[in-house]
């Protein structure tokens, strides 16, 4: 477990938040577990996905669409929009404590502003095995529709709203405990020649209340292991996110050396930092390209 990883999510405080949410949109919003089971909803289905949601094999569809949305945004590591299995657009936001996915917000049971007659097609297509057309296609044409810079403005403004929330659990310095203290300090610090005696002095304890705090609350890891988790964690970060080349990165996280941030960068992850960065490009160029049931909203449905 990474330092300050035990912070958990405020769900009343987002609870509150989906629910202003939804007063103000009208779309439906829900907070799930990684597994997608449902644990704060803000407004009801819609009639379209309670039609859906009628028959058993109905909602497992919808439960395992969720399920795959989820994964998908877990890989990205960012907001995924897809359309689910019967055609309609949802949104999955993942909400992170450092590296660990806590839990994702789904949001959507819309249309965006391409042919309503194309889009009804791919419903069709899908939905072929659904006993009441009649009806299903009546509550497809009442789904709200939103173009896609209004999408994309809505999960712009949930992100703020989660950041919010995150940031409102974190306490002051002055009340945090010495090892929390710490994890805060290797969080900004963690670029710059860290010696234990500079971190004491940091944190204004002796050199010795450092050395013991961490023997009885760091699981086994030394100051050092500590260090490079920081270190390595932002060069992911930056690998992922940015051009920079890998040497620049290393000097940036604080290993100057590029052969040893290599080394220790694959110590770590398992690859080296070239590696690793391929992979989280291709995984972003194609997300779950072998999975023909998650289709990106932004593809043309003819």
């Amino acid at each position: 477990m990474r330092i300050n990883d035990e912070i958990k999510l405020d769900v009343n405080r987002i609870r509150e938040l989906l629910t202003n949410l939804q007063e103000l949109t009208n779309l439906r919003f829900s907070l799930h577990t990684i597994e997608a089971l449902e644990l704060v909803t803000a407004n009801r289905r819609s009639d379209f996905c309670n039609l859906i949601c009628q028959t058993q094999y109905g909602y497992r569809k919808c439960f395992n669409s969720d399920l795959k949305g989820i994964n998908a945004a877990k890989e990205l590591e960012k907001p995924y929009q897809y359309r689910c299995h019967a055609g309609i657009i949802d949104t999955a936001i993942p909400i992170y404590n450092r590296e660990k996915l806590e839990a994702i917000i789904l949001f959507g049971q819309i249309l965006d502003d391409s042919p309503l007659e194309d889009q009804w097609r791919v419903t069709e297509r899908n939905c072929a095995w659904h006993s009441d057309m009649f009806s299903l296609k009546k509550a497809f044409h009442e789904l709200p529709r939103l173009s896609t810079r209004a999408i994309r403005a809505a999960y712009e403004i949930i992100n703020t709203c989660v950041n919010e929330v995150r940031l409102a659990q974190i306490v002051s310095f002055d009340q945090m405990s010495d090892f929390e203290r710490l994890g805060l300090y290797l969080k900004t610090h963690y670029a710059e020649d860290l010696t234990a005696e500079v971190i004491a002095n940091g944190l204004a304890i002796s050199k010795s209340r450092l050395y013991r705090m961490i023997r009885e609350c760091a699981e086994g890891k030394t100051l050092n292991m500590l260090i490079t988790e920081e270190r390595i964690y932002a060069a992911k970060k930056m690998l992922k996110k940015t051009s920079a080349p890998v040497r620049e990165i290393g000097a940036h996280v604080g290993i100057v050396d590029y052969n040893y941030f290599t080394k220790v960068f694959r110590r770590y992850t398992g690859r080296t930092p070239s590696a690793y960065r391929a992979e989280k490009i291709l995984i972003s160029v194609n997300p779950l390209h072998e999975d023909p049931d998650l289709n990106l909203f932004e593809k043309n449905y003819t």
